[in-house]
């Protein structure tokens, strides 16, 4: 059965065997003045200058983690922090941001266009953000795309597996497949620092 397109961004959904299950989420700011939404599941990076959690770019090498949430007070200042999945890109003062950053952690997302077969397992990959979609939930619409397979050490993800349930996602025969990654050039696992 075909697959069809369906974002969804890095679910996290386990971690690599042998590492120990910790659910480690970091946190950061998030300046109340960033404009860019940010959507659950979406890989974010600090800011090099100012230490600011923001959306990463499809350029983006090293990451900090993948987003799951914020607490904000919003724009006009009034009330208590409230939480949600994504940012909405404005808030009276800034933000919690909060993030997967364990370093064996596995997310499943979604290919966009040529499917990831088996033989791409123990590649690395880069990221497509993707536009994320308030209504529902606040979910990611990043994906990985095959044109962004790669030998470089910097690529943000590494293929681990291929989604191995039934329906949408599991055919890796075409397009629009599901894959299991994990962090291949993240904060806890690069020996660079940030620049």
């Amino acid at each position: 059965m075909a697959n069809t397109q369906s974002a969804f961004g890095f679910r996290h959904i386990g971690y690599l065997s042998g590492a120990g299950v910790d659910y480690q989420q970091s946190s950061g700011l998030i300046l109340s003045t960033n404009t860019t939404k940010i959507f659950s599941g979406d890989p974010v990076v600090r800011n090099a200058s100012t230490g600011n959690i923001e959306q990463a770019a499809a350029t983006t090498t090293q990451i900090a983690g993948v987003f799951v949430g914020c607490e904000f007070i919003p724009v006009g200042g009034l009330g208590i922090p409230q939480w949600s999945p994504w940012w909405p890109g404005a808030a009276a003062v800034a933000a919690t941001a909060y993030f997967i950053d364990a370093p064996n952690a596995k997310f499943l997302v979604a290919a966009l266009n040529t499917a990831i077969t088996a033989a791409n397992v123990g590649e690395n990959i880069t990221v497509n953000i993707g536009t994320g979609q308030a209504i529902g939930g606040g979910f990611s619409g990043a994906t990985i795309d095959q044109a962004g397979l790669t030998t470089a050490t910097t690529a943000p993800f590494k293929i681990v597996g291929l989604y191995q349930g039934i329906g949408n996602g599991s055919d890796a025969s075409s397009a629009y497949n599901w894959v299991e990654v994990t962090f291949n050039n993240q904060a806890y696992r690069s020996q660079v620092g940030i620049a």
